[in-house]
């Protein structure tokens, strides 16, 4: 394929779900059959686009519409978008965006299959809401231009915020509401601090303008007193991270996520587990790193605290658990914790660890909360208390479960083991070979500590696997009618809610039942105890269920066997990012007190690797910092 031909797949691939989205019919048969027929075409070209991406590209298919919504000076412009001294709707893909972009794209198939029986009020409604939230998370991970990327970034809290908030559970309007508030303020922050940055470039070169690529080469490529000034870097690193911290969420800025899982319906939590989580850790990997090194430097015993602090304390009220969906909901918050230690680590091995690990996680985790979603559309609970033995009366979903579960908890040969083990080798490789003299303890009790994660992973996850699937059979009682679910939702709730029509059918019918009173029938459910055909069996997982979770168990195995596919796309893209600030923390060339000539971001990279140099950093101020390197280049000299 043309890089012109993906160029055109890659715009229609973002497109075509708010295009969807406009023509979407109201009848909820129609609603849901072109609801997946564009998410379908959707994956379609970002499977064509991700097949014809060549490993190491780093603006691959990249659209640019040039915008001049602003203008200003454009002495020696760089790029379309800087001659045009504004903004630039600008997309393309490089390693570190390409598989959250194809892992967008199916997790969207996967939620129009969960939802196809649990919605039943407002569907039209619903899949609009969701193909707007796939073209909203698509633009994230795509978008070259800070302010296109901002106003993506906003635009998914739209969608999910009324997902949660209108299909969600009992408490969906708080939780709809705390969801809403807790990003939205952290992603003010963030914009104050990406505008900073905009103007400090603006203010050095005469030259304004939002596209990432050209920003991040610039302040990577500076040099002595040409860098921005350590104070401002930090303050501006802050309030990156307010945002993006809260979008991990990092701990303790997590307090808004299980709540807004266990209220979301089954679709919600699939995709905010599996994509919208990740927006956090690409935001610390496009912005803060690349381009504040000496501000992530500094900082990178503190964010090493708070990404092990998170690892512990998920594992450890996931561990108190009784309720499935919110067990998984705090295990995702241990989980993300690696993927943020590795990419704090700062080293070759972490950085790839947390990269793969978001992909990972968004592929277990995603499937996890579609099961829980799926069990609880046959028993209408999701409370470990009341279940036990399934795995004789639902063997499909028994396997899926247990292969999500092992998926999760890191065993070798599925996709958890390669992420957790390079996040943990990163970071055992900083605190034992190249800590920073002042940190080596720390580092090293840290590195201890995040081990303990799997270990209680591997607890809570085999501790809810056992009690659900294994051992005598339990299921809970059937209730009457007139005590039917809203099977969107998550806890038990009538479905009359506040602020829409019920619906004019019988209870039963619109609550997702298939009879009436004295033969009460779900989703799911059909025949007697014995297989004979009378009320009460719960059947196992559909053909279409089925389809929903395939694909997630082939990638699950798939990067467990052979991740050398997955990093070899990711690896260039996260060393170049990673290069500087890594420098700095492993005591190579920091700042030079003369000014240099400007060079290219690839040189950069050819200067050092990024495995620990020879160099400790003792002190981690900027005279400290001059310093040594300078004694560094010396020896240098001496050895040549």
């Amino acid at each position: 394929m043309t890089e012109t031909g993906a160029r055109i797949l890659l715009l229609v691939s973002v497109i075509s779900p708010a295009a969807g989205a406009l023509v979407l019919g109201r009848d909820r048969v129609q609603a849901r059959q072109s609801a997946l027929a564009t998410t379908l075409f959707s994956l379609v070209l970002c499977g064509l686009v991700i097949a014809a991406y060549p490993p190491g590209a780093k603006d691959f298919a990249r659209v640019e519409l040039p915008w001049n919504w602003l203008s200003g000076p454009t002495e020696g412009p760089t790029s379309p978008s800087d001659a045009s001294g504004g903004i630039s709707l600008a997309l393309a893909l490089d390693g570190l965006s390409l598989w959250l972009y194809g892992l967008t794209a199916l997790l969207g198939v996967v939620g129009v299959l969960v939802s196809w029986e649990a919605i039943q009020e407002e569907a039209a409604r619903f899949y609009r809401c969701w193909l707007l939230l796939e073209t909203g998370m698509l633009g994230v991970f795509l978008a070259q231009d800070i302010l296109l990327f901002y106003v993506f970034f906003e635009f998914t809290l739209v969608p999910l915020f009324v997902l949660i908030g209108v299909w969600g559970s009992a408490q969906r309007q708080y939780a709809a509401i705390k969801f809403f508030l807790f990003t939205l303020a952290g992603s003010v922050l963030t914009f104050l601090g990406l505008l900073a940055v905009v103007l400090w470039v603006y203010q050095q070169t005469d030259r304004l303008t939002f596209s990432i690529p050209v920003l991040t080469d610039y302040l990577q490529n500076l040099h002595g007193g040409d860098r921005m000034p350590l104070g401002l870097q930090l303050v501006i690193f802050w309030a990156l991270f307010a945002g993006f911290a809260i979008k991990v969420p990092l701990f303790p800025l997590h307090t808004w996520l299980p709540l807004a899982h266990v209220e979301a319906p089954a679709a919600g939590s699939v995709v905010l587990a599996g994509v919208l989580l990740k927006v956090g850790g690409y935001g610390f990997l496009r912005f803060n790193i690349p381009m504040l090194p000496e501000a992530t430097a500094v900082s990178m015993p503190y964010l090493l605290v708070l990404s092990v602090a998170g690892i512990i304390y998920g594992a450890l009220v996931a561990l108190a658990q009784t309720d499935i969906k919110r067990l998984i909901a705090y295990s995702s918050i241990s989980h993300l914790g690696f993927c943020m230690m590795g990419i704090f680590a700062l080293n070759r091995a972490g950085g790839q660890g947390g990269v793969l690990q978001m992909l990972n996680h968004g592929l277990s985790t995603g499937a996890l909360f579609a099961l829980v979603g799926m069990m609880y559309e046959r028993y209408h609970t999701r409370q470990m208390a009341d279940l036990g033995g399934l795995a004789r009366r639902l063997p499909w979903l028994a396997f899926f479960m247990v292969l999500a579960s092992l998926a999760s908890i890191g065993l070798p040969g599925l996709n958890g083991f390669v992420g957790e083990f390079l996040s943990l080798w990163g970071m055992f490789h900083r605190a034992w070979a190249a800590a920073p003299e002042p940190w080596t303890a720390l580092y090293r009790i840290l590195s201890i500590l995040a081990v303990s994660g799997v270990v209680l992973g591997a607890w809570y996850m085999l501790w809810m696997v056992e009690r659900v699937f294994f051992g005598p059979l339990r299921e809970p009682g059937h209730r009457a009618a007139g005590e039917g679910d809203n099977l969107a939702s998550g806890e038990e709730q009538p479905v009359d809610r506040p602020g829409h029509r019920a619906s004019d059918a019988p209870l039963y019918e619109s609550a997702g039942l298939e009879d009436g009173p004295g033969g009460w029938r779900g989703p799911g459910r059909s025949g007697g105890p014995d297989g004979s055909g009378g009320p009460g069996e719960v059947q196992d997982l559909c053909w279409r269920e089925i389809l929903a979770l395939a694909p997630l168990g082939v990638l699950m195995v798939w990067i467990g066997l052979y991740p050398k596919f997955f990093l070899d796309r990711i690896v260039p893209t996260a060393e170049e990012l990673l290069a500087p600030a890594a420098r700095l923390a492993n005591g190579g060339e920091g700042l030079s007190p003369t000014p240099s000539a400007l060079s290219g971001r690839k040189d950069i990279c050819r200067q050092e690797p990024i495995f620990p140099l020879p160099g400790r950093l003792e002190n981690l101020s900027l005279a400290k910092l001059v310093s040594l390197g300078e004694g560094i280049k010396e020896d240098r000299r001496v050895d040549h």
